[in-house]
């Protein structure tokens, strides 16, 4: 981290020769060479280790290039500029240089130079071996060859990139290949292929690794009505109804008994478990029995066999689709609970609006004796928002999970198969922050399976730091950075290529992070609108606070 700090700091400092005389020639040439001096500094053995971890520091040379090429070019030395973008393409290729070139003026006055035109025919390269999502348009039905290549493209880049081989021992991914060569060339329409490629994906039980159909298949696959199911001690029920419409005919807690005429289970098992991309038991509960059971064509009304509180039985008819008085869920819940305990839900991490809530409400917070965190429903985002909102909570660095990449390709297997692990540096393995005030009072976070990736992450650096206490179910037990494979027919695959552990190296991607204090809901606990975790969460801080 040291070095990545030393270099943005010595580019600042070449920056402050040129900001008043950009045009200036003399100014331009002792700006040349401080970014030459920068890119000795990045050449330097002991550096050029440290970057082959850190790839933000590995690519400064890339920016601090960029600005050389562009700087050469003011000063007519043209022959200096081709020869250090060609620096850029011996460290990657990367369709990045093409937009970069046309954006930016001074470098977009070197494109007719036949030199540069090969460099950046080079950088493209890339974009040809792997397509964007334009690449492949939508048809109802796609050719044996394009199925095929679908399948291929999806199980090579498993082959080549996926980093949980070793949580399903089992497989024989060469195997799966053969028997779904068949499948895919059998598959007469786009729908039908889908339909099949959706039970590769589960077959290697990760969370981060799944396929999705095409956005014109929506309406067909995952159209649900507006209400949420959950399984609680071995029993389906309604967990919550987003219609008012609905909430005339339903109840939070009834049990469903059946779905479409067959026993709940049966169903689950038949239609929905085949789909179900997870990596612990208790994702694949949540997904079967509560994001994915009532989901299908939009056009096919779901039959309901309920049973009520009372024990009484019926059957509900239910639209997937129609429904115009859908409620929004309200998220970032801030309250001021009893004995001045403040809580605050954290929906999401896909924006920040959880951090600028959380300084919203800081004084409030900064007031209360004691802070509870709500992440049960958190499937995660960004990990750098949770580490924001850490950064309101200690003083400490803020430790981040130790990641993994294979580093091996062809020429490492040519003597022997073997899978090769690499470090991740990214930025450093902790942040630092310097708040004028934080809240150094006891914290409980609420942990539930939904507790997912960026979630997890954000709960590993909780833990980490000893911060306070983790109370419900354990999280899901998935995160790391999915690659996009982009297939014919416009869906398109997710293949987890980074492997996440504790700093410490202890496990929780396939296993979950367990709380402190377990708590679960029931049945009858929903149905009275009881909130036993939080409840639990209140009761323990409340002794912590005396």
């Amino acid at each position: 981290m040291a070095s990545y700090e030393q270099v943005q700091f010595l580019r600042k400092a070449a920056f402050n020769i040129i900001v008043n005389a950009r045009d200036d020639q003399a100014a331009l040439k002792k700006y040349a060479q401080a970014l030459e001096a920068i890119l000795v500094y990045l050449d330097r053995p002991e550096v050029r280790d440290l970057a082959a971890g850190n790839i933000y520091l590995k690519f400064c040379g890339f920016n601090l290039r960029l600005d050389l090429v562009e700087t050469y070019g003011k000063l007519k030395q043209q022959d200096k500029a081709v020869k250090t973008l060609q620096d850029i393409n011996d460290i990657s290729w990367t369709p990045i240089l093409l937009k970069v070139m046309k954006d930016r003026p001074g470098l977009a006055k070197m494109a007719d130079d036949p030199r540069v035109q090969k460099i950046l025919s080079v950088a493209a390269i890339p974009r040809q071996l792997w397509p964007s999502e334009a690449a492949y348009p939508y048809a109802a039905t796609l050719s044996v060859e394009e199925r095929v290549a679908g399948l291929s493209q999806f199980w090579h880049q498993v082959r080549e990139s996926f980093v949980y081989f070793d949580n399903v021992p089992e497989l024989d991914w060469n195997k799966v290949y053969l028997e779904y060569l068949g499948k895919v060339i059998a598959a007469g329409t786009t729908e039908e292929y889908y339909r099949v490629l959706l039970q590769l994906a589960p077959l290697l039980r990760d969370g981060h690794t799944n396929i999705y159909a095409p956005p014109e298949l929506s309406k067909k696959l995952y159209a649900r009505p507006p209400l949420r199911t959950a399984m609680l001690d071995n029993k389906v029920v309604i967990e919550a109804i987003y219609s008012p419409v609905l909430k005339a005919r339903l109840a939070v807690g009834d049990e469903v008994l059946s779905i479409d005429g067959m026993p709940v289970h049966d169903y689950a098992k038949q239609y929905i478990l085949p789909l179900v991309s997870s990596s612990t038991e208790q994702d694949r509960q949540l997904r079967t029995y509560t994001y994915q059971l009532l989901a299908g064509d939009a056009d096919r009304p779901i039959t309901l066999g309920l049973r009520n509180m009372a024990g009484l039985e019926r059957i509900e008819v239910i639209a997937r689709s129609g429904h115009a008085d859908i409620e929004k869920k309200e998220v970032f819940i801030f309250k001021m609970l009893p004995g001045r305990i403040a809580y605050l839900s954290l929906d999401h991490f896909e924006s920040d609006e959880g951090v600028r809530k959380l300084e919203k409400v800081f004084p409030e917070i900064l007031q209360s004796k004691a802070l509870v965190l709500d992440i049960r429903k958190n499937g995660g985002g960004s990990t750098q928002f949770g580490a924001d909102i850490l950064s309101y909570l200690t003083r400490q660095p803020i430790p981040f999970s130790k990641s993994y990449v294979r580093s091996d390709n062809g020429f490492s297997r040519s003597d022997d198969a073997h899978i090769v692990w690499k470090v991740m540096g990214g930025k450093g393995s902790e942040a630092h922050y310097s708040r004028k005030r934080v809240f150094d009072g006891p914290v409980a976070v609420l942990t539930g399976a939904a507790t997912f990736s960026a979630a997890e992450d954000f709960l590993v650096s909780f833990d980490t730091l000893q911060r306070g206490l983790k109370i419900g179910e354990a999280t899901g037990g998935s995160t790391g950075q999915p690659i996009l494979v982009y297939l014919p027919g416009g869906g398109y695959g997710r293949i987890c290529a980074k492997r996440d552990t504790y700093p410490d190296g202890r496990e929780f991607v396939g296993v979950g992070i367990f709380p402190d204090v377990e708590v679960r809901a029931t049945r009858e606990s929903l149905a009275a609108g009881e909130d036993v975790v939080l409840n639990k969460a209140v009761s323990l801080l409340n002794q912590r606070k005396q």
